[in-house]
């Protein structure tokens, strides 16, 4: 099987190309894949994301144990989210 590369410019409507040449004689299969760029941008903005959330709960924890606060359950917050 041979493969060739098509690199297409940013914004390119990759689904219409991707389409019209699965439409040549001989073409098995097309794929679409992203760059490698792109995929450690995103993430990195899932890590980032993770991290900022993991450090406000830590800062909510603490806080509540400085403060002596009861932290809401898993249940209470399940029943909050029914009732809006």
């Amino acid at each position: 099987m041979t493969q060739i590369l098509v690199t297409l410019h940013e914004g390119a409507p990759t689904q219409t190309v991707r389409r019209a040449i699965g439409l040549l004689k001989g073409v098995a299969a097309t794929t679409v894949m992203k760059s490698k760029a792109e995929v450690d941008r995103k993430t990195l903005e899932q890590q980032q994301f993770v991290k900022e959330t993991l450090t406000r709960a830590l800062d909510e924890l603490k806080e509540a144990k400085r403060t002596g606060r009861k932290l809401q359950s898993a249940d209470d917050f399940m029943k909050e989210l029914e009732m809006e």
